[in-house]
């Protein structure tokens, strides 16, 4: 598992493991769904970084980036492709957390095992 994978593991399970909802079965779906999100902020920061670029390369040659580095970056086949990307790996993270009941319309159908329930999957992974 990647660090930002794990990252994001710590922050599901600890949220999510008091609840009693999580099954040792489950691991491998939350582990897709950490990885993504992982992926996801790693895509945002490269757009982020393409923008800087943008910017700073206009100022070098006196120029400025009419609409702002975002449009600039919709302008270009590369651009187009990271925001296609972002945009789809986000739509599939919305998908894999509803799965799991954390999103505010699908948490209210996610049944909980209460207090000093087992969590298999803190003690497989944790």
């Amino acid at each position: 598992m990647s660090s930002g994978a794990r990252r994001a593991w710590d922050a599901l399970v600890a949220e999510m493991g008091p609840s009693g909802v999580l099954r040792l079965v489950d691991g491998g779906a939350l582990e897709m769904l950490c990885e993504d999100i992982a992926m996801l902020e790693t895509m945002r920061k490269g757009l982020a970084q393409m923008a800087r670029e943008i910017v700073k390369q206009a100022k070098k040659q006196g120029k400025s980036v009419v609409g702002g580095p975002m449009v600039h970056l919709s302008r270009t086949i590369e651009g187009r492709r990271t925001l296609a990307t972002i945009r789809e790996l986000s739509a599939q993270i919305i998908v894999q957390r509803r799965e799991f009941g954390l999103t505010p319309a699908s948490n209210s159908r996610v049944t909980a095992g209460g207090e000093g329930t087992f969590d298999p999957l803190e003690a497989l992974y944790g």
